[in-house]
């Protein structure tokens, strides 16, 4: 089921792109002619034929989709050979192309076929296929025979390649291309095995040693606890040795240098060579000192990342001769030191004139690396144990298979032989008919296509000609046509072809009827239950009141299917501009007065300025085409240029043909400047409705549409009729309290200012 449809740059569509969202099983699009409806339609047809479509398919999973659109109409009623008409979508070389694409699916299986007895022969048995078994079958067998012979003494050495020929045969093949091992004699192998082959275990890879030699040197470094300060033979060497708050000095130089000159603490004018004396303080050797202590703890960081690294990896993966416990006890004892030494560090570099003494991590890394010793050292006993047994079980069984190898050197060349040469036919043959079924394969999809497109059933002639005489139309009717009687001709009842003679409305509805049944069943003998999206977009132009009803009533069945999950019409798309129409297909006694079902949303497609766009709502937006009127009247987003027409169908359609008001009556009821604005009124509406727009229409600004607005409503007024303005426009008492309290705010000269204003802008008749 389609969940999102989306359209950009296509049509009339923005480049931003429109989306229909949420979208559920039921989906009603209304919107005028022109409006952007069967572009829709079509996006959801083929959603690769522009790269402005984009759809959203649930769980990610499409069907197909079944599109009644007047692309689908010109497809399905075109001429066909022998002035066939059919209603199958084809094109008029359809049985040609047919005929044509099973010409060279039958030449290629004939290929194929020729190909495929080269590689398996008559019955697939045979072939060079069956000769490269043969020859693979005689290895199997000589294989076998150096298997019996050996097996009582090499049993060992043969474990896991005996259980078939075929099996031991693959494992000599493969020591054939790999084992390089000297060959030895039959007795020395012989000999060796009643002591080798026997139980052993592999051996156990020895801990890596961690290194801590760096630490000593790093923990006693004679920077940590010299108290590092400037120079003591500068003028402010006492001052700062008494105070011993060089450190202070040292950050405070800082701001000296940037106040540029007033003393940055009291703000009074600095000696002019304070910042000379501070400087000469603070001197080369100085400054060494503190690079030092910095290079200091750059190495003692790095030799503690590199021994915890490899301590974290020891500790993730112990092995089976160390114990995790001791060694995590051990490793956070000396990672805790590590910390300790960190901190301290930092505190010299913060205040270098100040000593400190780092913790001795000796006896920590000593503990570490005396716990490493002791698995070496169980290790080194373990696979001192197993190195030599299982070192020359590896190396018989080796040569073992070295010797069967060569027992079998002449066996192996003959195969080898044949398999070189067969196996490149086998490849070549296997390759060319794979090519050719790729291409049977795309020639078979065309050709089911195509067979699809015009293929029906019989007993759906009769069901669409019962349907037709139901509704009047006994001038034509549907016939099966075709040398394989799978194709439809539209005849007279004398038999003769009609198709070229009926009206706009008749090929409507006939073309709509095949639609509806393709639906109901199959074009073809396959897919009757394939799921499917079906659209339905303005299935009832050309066609009169009584027609419309069965189309109505024909197309709320399927809506009723798809919600009760009948058929496999699992999702559909009702999109039209017929008022009428919308309200039969979407009526739904069971719908909520205020709302909507859970299963079905209901979309207008508006264009405006030549700019299409999706309004969503909650509820059955169209009621009638007279209150569509009014809501254009509502908006306040209204397209000056047809506000004309809406006014004048609202007039005519209320006042004059069901009040009985005449224009020049209603003119007669204002007086002033808005009888001329009244007058001006209905000339303007009724020539932007029924003329050509000459500039004064096209030209038509806000002001002058709110002017003509306001006295649109003192028509209404005046001919009493003001309660049913004041429901049209949805005008409550609050909101008309409201609105007069505002105007009486306004000064009488900007009330009377913003008059004319309106006035002197608005065409006058």
């Amino acid at each position: 089921m389609l969940t999102s449809i989306g359209i950009a740059g296509e049509a009339t569509y923005p480049a931003a792109g429109e989306k229909l969202t949420n979208l559920r099983k039921i989906n009603y699009l209304f919107g005028h002619n022109g409006c952007g409806k069967t572009t829709v339609s079509r996006a959801i047809h083929d959603t690769a034929a522009r790269t402005g479509y984009s759809v959203s398919w649930k769980d990610g999973r499409a069907i197909p989709t079944l599109v009644y659109n007047r692309d689908f109409a010109e497809a399905n009623f075109g001429e066909q050979m022998r002035g066939i008409f059919t209603l199958g979508e084809n094109s008029t070389k359809a049985v040609e192309e047919i005929e044509s694409l099973q010409q060279q699916i039958g030449k290629l299986d004939r290929e194929i076929d020729g190909l495929r007895q080269k590689l398996e022969g008559d019955d697939g048995t045979g072939g060079s296929r069956k000769d490269l078994a043969d020859a693979r079958s005689l290895l199997d067998e000589a294989c076998w025979k150096s298997q019996q012979a050996h097996k009582a003494v090499f049993d060992e050495a043969m474990t896991g390649h005996r259980q078939g020929k075929v099996a031991f045969c693959t494992k000599v093949l493969k020591e054939a291309a790999e084992n390089e091992t000297d060959v030895a004699t039959l007795e020395d192998l012989i000999a060796r095995a009643a002591t080798v082959f026997q139980d052993a275990t592999p051996p156990e890879a020895a801990i890596q040693p961690i290194a801590f030699t760096a630490f000593p040197t790093l923990e006693k470094s004679a920077i940590l606890g010299r108290k590092v300060v400037g120079r003591d033979d500068v003028v402010v060497a006492g001052l700062i040795g008494r105070l011993g708050n060089s450190d202070w000095v040292k950050q405070g130089v800082e701001y000296l240098t940037a106040a540029g000159g007033p003393c940055p603490f009291c703000q009074q004018d600095a000696p002019a060579n304070l910042l000379e004396d501070l400087n000469a303080f603070f001197d080369e050797q100085y400054e060494a000192d503190l690079a030092e202590i910095v290079q200091l703890i750059t190495r003692y960081e790095a030799s503690t990342k590199a021994v915890c690294d490899r301590l974290d990896a020891l500790v993730a993966s112990p092995g089976k001769f160390i114990d995790p416990e001791t060694l995590n006890e051990r490793y956070h004892a000396l990672k805790t030191a590590f910390e300790l030494n960190h901190e301290r560090l930092v505190a010299k570099r913060r205040e270098p004139s100040n000593a400190v003494m780092l913790e001795d991590t000796k006896e920590f890394a000593d503990a570490i690396s005396d716990l490493l010793t002791q698995a070496n050292m169980a290790i080194a006993g373990y696979n001192e144990t197993v190195r030599d047994l299982s070192k020359s079980k590896r190396t018989l069984t080796s040569q073992v298979w070295r010797f069967i190898v060569e027992e079998r050197r002449t066996d192996l060349a003959t195969y080898e032989a044949s398999a070189t040469k067969l196996g490149k036919m086998i490849e070549g043959l296997g390759a060319t008919i794979a090519e050719k079924k790729g291409e049977r394969a795309r020639l078979d999809v065309q050709l089911k296509g195509k067979e699809a497109s015009i293929t029906s059933v019989k007993p759906t002639v009769d069901e669409i000609n019962r349907i037709l005489a139901s509704f009047g139309f006994t001038s034509f009717k549907l016939a099966v046509a075709g040398e394989r009687q799978d194709m439809y001709r539209i005849v007279r009842l004398d038999g003769s072809d009609a198709a070229k003679t009926l009206s706009e409305g008749e090929r409507s509805f006939i073309t709509f009827l095949y639609f509806y049944h393709m639906l109901a069943g199959s074009t073809s003998g396959t897919g009757t239950t394939v799921e499917k999206v079906v659209v339905f977009d303005d299935p009832v132009s050309s066609l009169d009141s009584d027609v419309l009803f069965i189309v109505s009533a024909l197309i709320r069945k399927v809506v009723s299917d798809v919600r009760a999950g009948k058929g496999s019409v699992r999702q559909a798309f009702v999109l039209t501009h017929n008022i009428y129409f919308h309200k039969e297909v979407s009526y739904d006694r069971d719908r909520p007065a205020s709302g909507c079902r859970k299963d079905e949303t209901f979309w207008v497609v508006r264009k405006r300025d030549n700019v299409s766009s999706f309004h969503h709502y909650a509820f059955n937006p169209v009621k009638t085409s007279y209150e569509l009127l009014w809501e254009d009247v509502r908006d306040s987003e209204r397209a000056n240029l047809t506000i004309q027409n809406t006014l004048r169908r609202i007039v005519e359609n209320y006042l004059v043909v069901l009040g009985g008001w005449r224009q020049d009556a209603i003119v007669a009821l204002f007086t002033g400047r808005d009888a001329q604005v009244c007058a001006s009124l209905f000339s303007w509406i009724n020539d932007g409705s029924h003329s050509a727009h000459d500039d004064i229409y096209l030209a038509a600004d806000d002001n002058a549409v709110q002017n003509y607005l306001r006295v649109f409503e003192r028509v209404f007024e005046k001919t009493g009729h003001i309660a049913h303005y004041r429901m049209m426009m949805r005008i409550s008492d609050a909101d008309e309290d409201e609105a007069a309290e505002g105007d009486a705010k306004l000064a009488p000269a900007e009330m009377t200012g913003s008059s004319e204003g309106s006035l002197a802008s608005a065409p006058v008749a």
